[in-house]
């Protein structure tokens, strides 16, 4: 049995996370253009889906959706790596914005490819306040959420959003 609280465990996940990102941050920060060149499905090695699972569609499953763009998620660690933010700013930014719902393939077609949404969010979105479910309410697609307390285990559902 672990000596860590399932939060204290969830935290040091990011802040895992945030240290990698940065390693590869320092390895190319003078290479231009600047860019963020990783992978951006790295999170997928790095934060177990269980601590980032945010909701459920109530149309169903069949899909696993990030609700920010990991790739927009990565190149927002970067920028912030440039613009001197540290290792804890950064896994806050990535415990804010890396979750992930289950939903359907249609409604995921939807919007990559109708509302053009695969690797943006909506106009006038900002890291900072932005609601991270934002390309999923322009969708029109409804939640289950799971419930937080429940991290790393069996998702326990709250309600609709």
């Amino acid at each position: 049995m672990s000596s860590y609280t399932p939060e204290d465990l969830k935290r040091r996940a990011f802040e895992r996370a945030a240290w990698v990102l940065e390693h590869y941050w320092e390895e190319q920060k003078n290479v231009q253009p600047r860019a963020a060149r990783v992978h951006s499905r790295i999170f997928d090695g790095l934060i177990h889906s269980s601590l980032i699972l945010y909701g459920i569609s109530v149309k169903g499953t069949g899909h696993v959706e990030h609700l920010v763009p990991c790739s927009l998620i990565r190149d927002q660690a970067f920028k912030m790596f440039w613009d001197d933010k540290d290792v804890g700013a950064v896994a806050l930014m990535l415990q804010r914005t890396l979750k992930i719902a289950h939903i359907t393939k249609e409604e995921a077609r939807f919007i990559d490819f109708d509302l053009g949404l695969k690797t943006t969010m909506p106009e006038d979105w900002c890291f900072e306040t932005g609601a991270v479910t934002a390309r999923l309410d322009v969708a029109g697609i409804n939640l289950t959420l799971v419930d937080p307390s429940q991290t790393g285990t069996t998702p326990h559902l709250l309600r609709e959003a």
